[in-house]
C-alpha cells in the first residue's frame, strides 16, 4: 500500500513538472504548441527524431518541421514556403492537425508525399512564385525533376492558422515590438512647403520622418471587435517591415483642414495587406509633433484590393524642397 502511494506521487510529480514545462514554453502559433505536446518534444528528442525546432531570441518556438530545405537557401531567398512545407510534411506524418483539408490544397504535379519524405535539404531545388498566386517547387536529381509540388499563397494556409488566431497575434507582437524597439533621434520634417499630398507621402514613406508623429489606431478584427492603440509612426513602420511587409501610399484627397490617406502594408510572399486608414490636419504638416487617426483592417487578401495599386505610390525617396 505504502509502495503504490509512494508511486502515485511521484507520477504525479512527474506531470505537474511536465504540465509546467509545457505551460513555461512560449510559441509563435497554436499548431506548433500542438506538434511540441503531441510528439513530447523538446532540443534533445527533435534532434534524434531528425525534426528542427527555431526558436527566437527569447526562446519562444517559431518553428517546428522536417527539414526539406538549407539554411543557406533560406539566407539566399527568404520565403513562407520553407516553414510550411516542412510543417505539413511533419503534419502529413504524424496527424498533428485533425482537419485534414488543408493538405489537399498541396498539388504534387510530380512524386507524391512518399517522396517528399526522401528528400534532403541538400538536394537540388528552385522555388518560382507565379503571378503571386501559387509557389512551385521543384527538386530535381540528373537535370530530371524529382517532385515537384505547387502551394497556393493563402496567408492562412502559408501560417498553418486562421485570420483569428492572426490578428490577435498581430496585435500582440506589435506590443512587443513597441517594448523592445529603440526609437531614433528626432529629425526635421520633409513636408515643409509641400502640398497635403505630397507632405503625406514624404511624411509616411520617408524613412527618416518625424519619430514625434504618433498614429492613435483603432485595430478592427474579423467578428467586429475593435481595439484601441497608440504607436508612433516609426514603430508602425518598423514592424510592418520586420515581418516583411512593403508600404504603398494613396492620397484620398481633403476636405477644410483634414487629410485623408491609406497605407497598404503590402506581404507579398505571404499574400496579404494590412489596410492602415488615417486622418491628418494639414495645419499640423509641418509640425514637430504630429498626430495622425488612424483604422487598420488586417489581414486582408490580396486580391480583394488589387485594384487600389493602380492609384498607389510604392516605396521610394521621397521628394524634397527647399
Amino acid at each position: 500500500m505504502r509502495r503504490t502511494i509512494i508511486i502515485s506521487i511521484l507520477s504525479a510529480g512527474i506531470l505537474l513538472f511536465s504540465s509546467i514545462a509545457v505551460e513555461a514554453q512560449t510559441f509563435k502559433a497554436s499548431h506548433l504548441q500542438r506538434a511540441y505536446e503531441k510528439l513530447h518534444l523538446n532540443s534533445a528528442s527533435a534532434n534524434r527524431s531528425g525534426l528542427t525546432i527555431r526558436t527566437s531570441g527569447d526562446g519562444t518556438i517559431e518553428h517546428i518541421g522536417i527539414p526539406l530545405f538549407s539554411d543557406e537557401m533560406r539566407r539566399l531567398l527568404p520565403s513562407p514556403i520553407y516553414d510550411y512545407l516542412e510543417f505539413a510534411l511533419l503534419d502529413h506524418k504524424y496527424h498533428i492537425n485533425e482537419n485534414t483539408l488543408q493538405q489537399q490544397k498541396i498539388k504534387f504535379h510530380h512524386g507524391s508525399w512518399a517522396d517528399l519524405e526522401t528528400i534532403r535539404p541538400s538536394d537540388n531545388c528552385t522555388i518560382d512564385n507565379r503571378d503571386d498566386k501559387w509557389y512551385i517547387v521543384r527538386w530535381t536529381r540528373d537535370s530530371r525533376d524529382q517532385l515537384m509540388v505547387a502551394v497556393p499563397i493563402d496567408y492562412e494556409l502559408l501560417a498553418n492558422s486562421t485570420r483569428k488566431e492572426m490578428e490577435q497575434n498581430f496585435s500582440r507582437h506589435l506590443k512587443q515590438y513597441q517594448t523592445k524597439c529603440n526609437q531614433s533621434e528626432d529629425s526635421a520634417p520633409v513636408s515643409k512647403g509641400l502640398a497635403p499630398q505630397e507632405a503625406l507621402s514624404n511624411i509616411l514613406l520617408s524613412s527618416d520622418a518625424p519619430v514625434q508623429a504618433t498614429l492613435s489606431l483603432e485595430l478592427l478584427y474579423a467578428g467586429f471587435r475593435k481595439e484601441a492603440m497608440n504607436v508612433s509612426l516609426s514603430q508602425w513602420m518598423g514592424f510592418c517591415r520586420s515581418v516583411g511587409c512593403t508600404p504603398y501610399y494613396i492620397y484620398e484627397g481633403a476636405k477644410g483642414d483634414e487629410a485623408s490617406a491609406m497605407l497598404l502594408m503590402y506581404n507579398r510572399s505571404e499574400g496579404y495587406v494590412h489596410l492602415l486608414h488615417l486622418h491628418a490636419a494639414i495645419s499640423q504638416l509641418e509640425a514637430r509633433e504630429q498626430n495622425y487617426q488612424g483604422k487598420v483592417y488586417m489581414f486582408i487578401p490580396t486580391n480583394n484590393v488589387a485594384d487600389l495599386f493602380a492609384k498607389a505610390t510604392g516605396p521610394s525617396t521621397p521628394k524634397t524642397y527647399e
